[in-house]
């Protein structure tokens, strides 16, 4: 079977790789051509994805997976067309599909009767239908007839991408009958896991909404309990760990924030529908509100940041992945910024330039002298930090840090719902 793959960032590249090793020929369409040109000498733009590396070169090497600027060329030797085409926000809070209407465009150039397209990327409710499928027909087919389009969203956590692609069911939902089918069949033969066919797209686009918002609001109300528990002085860890020792409970982790491609972007998705979202819209307003509450509490303890030298570790949008959009590390820049403190940032994962395209001055070796430091995400590189030396006063906004291990060193912890050491 050819498979072309629109887009090969964070989630098209595995995509694609693990579709290539089960013995298909793969395409890796893409409109960066120093990426493409990485990939066709086996080179993995994505160091921190697992599996990607021992992969590739010998995809390459065998044309087994080819890279290609070319997409209506790749396209037209392909049976099915897969696009994995990021979908963020524009600045009034509406999916931006201007990159994936570009996409939409190139492939129906190349288009051939018969071919499958699958959207694998996540869309407000009735994008594929209304949207994306009719800028398909544009080259000339026909839907339902000898072109066939549906949508499966994306289950998948950037660093593991090729272990989750059969880690849980595929959710596939067609515009027509026929569509979904092939769709499903597809799945099935190239991964051979379970699969999920729901009753057209629209479904299997609110089930992927339903997953991001389910996550968001939980967040949220973990992050609103955590502020009842500082207000009584108790700590969030012991009352979340208690509550979800009965079965029907599951909150998550309290912290300052969500961000990333998906947690934060897809409750939008819901609010420009037609659909009731008010919760949605709570939920976001809660989460965005926590770095100003987290640098709110420091303030509190230390009489004042005006001068403060602060430093924020991690500041990708969570642990040991190299992915910085939506990260809440800027938020928390921005709100100690306002309060007079002197931030420096430090992430093991990007470069001093990856730093200040953050809006951060780097912080200088040794990472030491500080009056507070901030982790943000707890990358494997920092589990041997000498915080003692960083700072005497620690803020945990991700709950992520062994309180005793730091207060048993002579360091001051401070956590998102958990009472602060005594001074």
């Amino acid at each position: 079977m050819n498979v072309a793959v629109i887009g090969i960032g964070r989630i098209g590249l595995p995509l694609a790789a693990a579709i290539a090793s089960k013995g298909h020929r793969v395409f890796g369409c893409d409109i960066d051509a120093e990426r493409v040109a990485a990939v066709n000498r086996g080179e993995n733009p994505i160091p921190d994805e697992a599996g990607l590396s021992e992969l590739l070169p010998a995809l390459a090497a065998s044309h087994a997976l080819v890279a290609t600027t070319d997409t209506a060329t790749a396209v037209a030797q392909c049976d099915t067309v897969l696009f994995a085409v990021a979908v963020d926000v524009d600045g009034e809070g509406r999916a931006d599909l201007e990159m994936l209407f570009g996409a939409c465009d190139a492939v129906a150039k190349g288009l051939r009767p018969g071919t499958l397209c699958i959207f694998d990327t996540t869309l407000p409710v009735g994008t594929t239908r209304a949207q994306l499928a009719p800028r398909l027909e544009s080259g000339g087919l026909v839907l339902g007839r000898d072109l066939f389009v549906a949508f499966s969203p994306e289950r998948l956590l950037m660093g593991r991408v090729i272990e989750d692609l059969t880690k849980y069911p595929k959710v596939v939902g067609g515009i027509d009958r026929e569509s979904g089918a092939r769709a499903a069949a597809f799945y099935r033969e190239v991964f051979g896991g379970e699969v999920y066919e729901l009753a057209n797209a629209e479904t299997a686009e609110l089930s992927k909404l339903s997953e991001g918002a389910y996550r968001d609001l939980n967040i949220a109300l973990a992050n609103e309990l955590a502020r009842v528990a500082d207000a009584y002085g108790v700590d969030i860890a012991e009352v979340i760990r208690a509550a979800n020792s009965q079965p029907y409970s599951h909150i998550h982790t309290p912290g300052t924030g969500v961000g990333g491609h998906c947690i934060p972007v897809y409750p939008h998705f819901l609010l420009q529908g037609r659909g009731p979202s008010s919760l949605s819209a709570l939920g976001r307003e809660v989460n965005d509100a926590m770095p100003a509450y987290a640098a709110a509490r420091v303030d509190a303890l230390l009489g004042g940041l005006a001068g403060k030298r602060v430093l924020i570790l991690g500041l990708t949008f969570r642990p040991n992945v190299a992915v910085t959009p939506h990260t809440n590390a800027v938020d928390l820049l921005r709100e100690f910024t306002a309060r007079g403190a002197v931030v420096r940032g430090h992430d093991a994962l990007l470069s001093e330039d990856g730093v200040r395209d953050l809006g951060f001055e780097p912080a200088p070796a040794p990472l030491a002298g500080y009056d507070v430091a901030v982790l943000h995400s707890y990358h494997r590189a920092y589990a041997a930090l000498d915080w003692p030396a960083i700072a005497p006063l620690v803020l945990d906004a991700r709950n992520a840090l062994d309180r005793a291990a730091l207060e048993a060193a002579g360091v001051r912890y401070v956590g998102i719902g958990r009472p602060a050491t005594p001074d």
